[in-house]
């Protein structure tokens, strides 16, 4: 039997259950959590957690971390049914949907739902994600396309060097490290020679 860790924050194995919500295991916060500052530390050695209401305090979750972790639970399940699926139905479940695959990041370069406002500072990301996905799939940009996606980035290049999340941002490396990789993926003259080197 194979055992998979599916997690870098949980040590169970697969098979176990984290306890139900609302409860917590006893003797600290969930496995999952980490600390968030030095008041969710353990108490100094022979100290009592009972006697001091901060240090006994367990670090809350983060809407966010709430949202990874319902994520990171919906993945094991896939994988489970995968590792248990007999070998001839593996094939069936693992086949890509390429077409839908390309025109999913294709219609996304193109224009984005509105779900996507909270990722403005992440534009240059999300070009890289798309492009990069899209020349995986052995799948070439149209020239419009390729030149609007120029054309956006060299907007977010701020005239002292490197990229914001967006036009107007102010720069910094993540997303001149996404800004930078998009252009290079492309790899036209025009796309390389737009990066101000």
């Amino acid at each position: 039997s194979h055992m998979v860790r599916l997690s870098l924050r949980s040590s169970r194995p697969h098979g176990d259950r984290a306890p139900s919500r609302g409860t917590q295991p006893s003797g600290g916060p969930p496995a999952s959590a980490a600390p968030m500052d030095s008041s969710s530390q353990s108490p100094p050695a022979g100290g009592d957690p009972s006697e001091d209401g901060a240090a006994a305090e367990l670090p809350r979750l983060t809407v966010t971390q709430v949202e990874q972790m319902k994520v990171e639970a919906r993945v094991a399940d896939i994988y489970r049914v995968l590792f248990d699926a007999a070998p001839n139905a593996k094939s069936v479940m693992l086949e890509l949907w390429r077409d839908q695959h390309v025109e999913y990041l294709t219609k996304g370069l193109r224009h984005l739902a509105p779900s996507f406002h909270v990722l403005d500072a992440n534009r240059p990301w999300l070009c890289y994600w798309m492009v990069h996905g899209l020349a995986v799939l052995d799948e070439t940009l149209d020239d419009d396309l390729e030149n609007d996606i120029v054309d956006f980035l060299s907007r977010c290049q701020d005239k002292h060097g490197g990229y914001g999340g967006g036009p107007g941002q102010l720069p910094h490396l993540a997303t001149s490290y996404a800004a930078v990789n998009t252009l290079v993926t492309i790899g036209s003259e025009r796309a390389l020679s737009s990066i101000k080197r």
